[in-house]
C-alpha cells in the first residue's frame, strides 16, 4: 500500500491541493494537523485525506514521527 504523509500547520490555503495532488499516487493520503489553529484539519479531510491531530503545536519532527507511528500501527 502506497501511503502519502503530509505534515501541515496551519495550512487551510494550500492542504486542499496538496491532498487532492497527492491521491492519484496514493492509495490513502494522511495529514498530521500539527496544533492548527486554522482550518487545515476539516479542509484535508474534506480532501479526502485520513486527519491525525496535535491539540497544540510540536514542529515538524513531532508531526513526521507521528504520520509513521499512524502508518505503522495502521
Amino acid at each position: 500500500m502506497n501511503i502519502a504523509c503530509i505534515p501541515a500547520y496551519n495550512e487551510e490555503t494550500k492542504i486542499n491541493d496538496v491532498v487532492k495532488k497527492a491521491l492519484p499516487y496514493a492509495d490513502k493520503v494522511v495529514v498530521c494537523d500539527d496544533g492548527s489553529s486554522d482550518n487545515t484539519a476539516v479542509l484535508a479531510k474534506k480532501a479526502g485525506a485520513t486527519v491525525v491531530s496535535h491539540k497544540t503545536n510540536r514542529g515538524y519532527g513531532a508531526a513526521i514521527s507521528t504520520l509513521f507511528d499512524y502508518c505503522r500501527k495502521n
